[in-house]
């Protein structure tokens, strides 16, 4: 297996628990949190992270 069929593999994994966390976390952890920026700030960083996770998914296409 190559590097980079590796390193795609891993990070479909990664993105796939981002995933799983974004129903996990505001149904579970922040469920019971009154407050909006608890879940301002989760949605924030998911979005960085998956937005990251793309990124790196995809840099090394090649047509």
């Amino acid at each position: 297996m190559s590097d980079d069929h590796r390193r795609g593999t891993v990070t479909l994994a990664l993105l796939g628990l981002v995933i799983l966390l974004a129903y996990i976390v505001p149904y579970g952890f922040l469920q019971n949190i009154e407050s909006w920026y608890g879940a301002f700030l989760f949605w924030t960083l998911f979005g960085v992270v998956a937005i990251g996770l793309i990124f790196r998914l995809v840099w090394s296409w090649r047509s």
